[in-house]
């Protein structure tokens, strides 16, 4: 017999931690802890988090756990073919960003459509293996087969059928012969029907896919054998030269200030220059005169920051890797200053308002600004570790489904993000947006991490949304820490969406008849159709340190679930 090298043994011991772990844990959409958390959109890839965190684990290795886990349970908005953004606030006090967005392929240029929504055409080059990889390689603590060992349990041996992924598998029949698709059907529609909620999921396609990952790292995704499915399965919008170039990138963090709270967030090509913008504007008026959310002139107010904070972002935001961006102007104290003057507390600004910004330099205006259209197929993963590590990742295949290619033999859905460039128009050749080869296209997913004036982690949040996940964060970030709602509360709290390219004030279910009556006496064109906790207005999953207590928050919105070591 031979001798196990004593590393190997220690693997094996850690993935049978791993699995006992599995037994106990639990997930709750509403959870508390001392030992750290995990929130997601699904408490079986919280639980898989948690589980990690128990075995050892830090906040990253529990992170890329819960990340992997969750395109097993929520594959209709995060697959191996998406991609994803991570920031990182680590407790020997480094604040990172990994960047990985997919890339658009090669043979792209300017008169490449932007409009198809499904099939190959639509697709861009996945990023989220790689950047997962990246982040385990250089901040986790743990190997892939660890970390990898919940997702493949849960694609091997199946779980329940909630209702929201019946509902999405819903759509899915109907948008295509899905039941009886020789790839998708065996997995999704076994009989030829919409499964039923609380059906046995079984997907050991996808497992197979994880277990070449554990082995053999990115490598198999971006050059051994699930490179060449998707290269075949891709028809030739992807080349293996395509796949083999993808690359995941460290960035630094985008860190501002708030009423003394720090604030960590995304630079571009996401949005967290739109976070930041709002909340610097904003922090020139004092909220504590408001009674809270429902008040008109509170939403007044922060819908006029956050609409000429996206005015900002279409000119102004693009992929930093072509482009030299004004992010330092934008997020400036004295940026925010010329900003607020902007804002009449009396009357809303005109939704298809336009303003130079405030570098003479650089002044443009923003009326007829192109956007890529953002779609709500998203996920928000949030992590915090005993030891301090903070963790907020956001993934997405853009639309539901993404392009509604499943990788034959693989189990997973290709991105359909490419409708995010802007196609090329003669009247607006600066564009920092327009299609590209190997370029990122823009988004507005916004993972988010607040440290609090004694510089310990107090808030991890994000959430999916779309056009809708900036104002989300914004309000859910006021409400705690100017109108000092419990995160709880604050998630639950209606919310409403200000941007330009919507021209209207969108707002969700649960305000007072009074207060929209209110807003439309200062000239506001409010739609709002909305149900209560309505699921376009995203999906919130977020943790909160208050006293020395970790407190975990799943989605109210979505099927989410948080839970503890």
């Amino acid at each position: 017999m031979h001798k196990l090298h004593s590393k190997r043994f220690a693997s094996i011991l850690l993935i049978l931690i791993v699995a006992l772990f599995a037994v106990t844990a639990s997930a709750t959409q509403v959870a508390t802890s001392t030992k750290g958390m995990v929130a997601t959109a699904h408490e079986l890839a919280s639980q898989a988090g948690a589980e990690i965190l128990a075995a050892g684990g830090n906040a990253i290795d529990a992170a890329v756990a819960a990340a992997f886990a969750i395109t097993v349970v929520e594959p209709n908005a995060s697959s191996l073919g998406g991609e994803g953004y991570m920031v990182l606030s680590l407790a020997d006090g480094r604040d990172l960003a990994i960047d990985y967005r997919s890339w658009s392929p090669g043979h792209v240029n300017l008169s490449t459509s932007t409009k198809p929504r499904t099939g190959p055409e639509s697709t861009c080059i996945p990023g989220l293996v790689a950047g997962l990889c990246l982040a385990l390689q250089e901040h986790g603590t743990m190997s892939l087969s660890e970390v990898l060992a919940p997702a493949i349990r849960l694609a091997t041996e199946g779980f329940p059928l909630d209702e929201v992924l019946a509902d999405r598998l819903s759509d899915l029949y109907g948008y295509t012969d899905a039941g009886t698709d020789p790839v998708v059907g065996p997995i999704y529609f076994p009989d030829g029907l919409i499964p039923e909620p609380g059906s046995l999921v079984i997907n050991k396609d996808l497992a197979r896919a994880l277990e070449l990952i554990a082995e053999q790292g990115a490598y198999a995704f971006y050059r051994g054998e699930i490179a060449d499915a998707i290269v075949q399965a891709m028809d030739g919008w992807f080349t293996s030269a395509d796949l083999q170039r993808y690359q995941a990138v460290v960035r630094d963090a985008l860190v501002s200030e708030y009423r003394g709270y720090t604030v960590i967030g995304t630079p571009p090509i996401v949005a967290g220059v739109v976070i930041a913008e709002a909340l610097n504007i904003l922090d020139n008026f004092d909220m504590s005169a408001f009674t809270g959310w429902d008040d008109p002139a509170a939403v007044h107010l922060i819908s006029q920051a956050l609409l000429l904070a996206s005015a900002d972002r279409k000119p102004y935001v693009g992929d930093p890797d072509f482009y030299d961006l004004p992010i330092d102007e934008l997020i400036s104290e004295e940026y925010a200053s010329a900003r607020a003057g902007l804002i009449d507390l009396e009357r809303a600004i005109s939704p298809t308002y336009s303003a130079p910004v405030g570098n003479p330099d650089l002044v443009h205006l923003l009326i007829g600004a192109a956007a890529g259209e953002e779609s709500p197929s998203t996920t928000q993963i949030s992590v915090l570790d005993a030891d301090g590590n903070a963790v907020s990742i956001t993934q997405t295949i853009s639309s539901f489904w993404g392009s509604r290619d499943m990788i034959p033999g693989y189990g997973f859905f290709m991105n359909n993000e490419l409708h995010n460039f802007n196609g090329y128009n003669p009247d607006n050749p600066d564009d920092v947006n327009v299609i590209g080869p190997y370029k990122r296209p823009r988004t507005v997913i916004a993972p988010t991490i607040v440290r609090d004036i004694d510089d310990e982690v107090y808030l991890v949040l994000g959430t999916p949304g779309a056009g809708r996940i900036p104002s989300t964060i914004v309000e859910t970030i006021v409400n705690v820490i100017d109108f000092g709602m419990p995160l709880e509360e604050a998630i639950k709290a209606p919310k409403f969406c200000s941007r330009v390219a919507y021209k209207e004030l969108r707002m969700e279910g649960g305000y007072s008849a009074e207060t929209i009556a209110a807003l439309e006496s200062l000239g506001h064109i409010v739609k709002a159709t909305y149900g209560e906790l309505d699921y376009y207005f995203g999906g919130m999953n977020a943790i909160i340190v208050e006293d020395g207590l970790t407190i975990g928050v799943g989605s109210f919105r979505r099927s989410g679930g948080a839970a503890s070591p």
